[in-house]
């Protein structure tokens, strides 16, 4: 009996140890190379810093350049635990300091119902040099939204939003120039709520 639940045993403890060999060398085939993610060339020494803004995907911390020569360079990153549902925008200065940029006020509120066969809602804001501004948008229905921004200094940005989601732009050291923003009811009813916030 002893011989028959070693015999057992064995094949059991074979294969345990195959699985185990063949998922570390499945890890390690699949695993990326150490600093690949995060190396970044170094500029010459003769070269100015480049100053740049940077948005940051809270789902997955995915990091990508918005608006390249801006200057200084802002940083949109997920609230603290206090505030989970809002973006924090971060200034960081050609000194290396940083601070979060806060609410000073709404420059503006938009709630409309939004339908393909309506025309788009187009609101406007015209911040001096330098101003910054985070414009938040959501809807509610079975609908979705495009959102176009122009005048913002790096082309005109479109957006789409499918209603029940929230979607948050910061526009960053503008350039001074007046900024549109259109909302067009693309799918299903939307009812819109937007607002744009004035940073300081």
């Amino acid at each position: 009996m002893a011989s028959d639940e070693r015999d057992g045993r064995v094949p059991l403890t074979v294969l345990t140890v195959l699985a185990l060999a063949a998922g570390a060398a499945w890890w390690r085939a699949a695993a990326p190379e150490p600093g690949a993610a995060t190396a970044v060339p170094a500029p010459p020494a003769s070269a100015e810093p480049i100053a740049r803004t940077w948005r940051v995907d809270p789902s997955t911390g995915d990091a990508w350049p918005a608006r390249p020569g801006r200057d200084p360079t802002p940083l949109a990153l997920r609230a603290p635990a206090t505030a989970p549902d809002r973006s924090v925008v971060i200034r960081v200065e050609d000194d290396g300091t940083s601070r979060v940029l806060q609410v000073s006020h709404v420059v503006w509120r938009e709630t409309s119902d939004l339908t393909p066969d309506r025309p788009p809602v187009v609101r406007q804001v015209n911040p001096s040099r330098g101003d910054d501004y985070r414009l938040t948008v959501s809807c509610s229905g079975d609908g979705a939204v495009a959102v176009q921004l122009s005048g913002t200094g790096s082309g005109d940005a479109r957006r789409f939003l499918r209603c029940g989601g929230r979607l948050e732009l910061p526009l960053l050291g503008d350039t001074g120039a007046p900024v549109l923003v259109r909302f067009t009811g693309v799918r299903g009813r939307a009812e819109l709520d937007a607002r744009l916030e004035a940073l300081y």
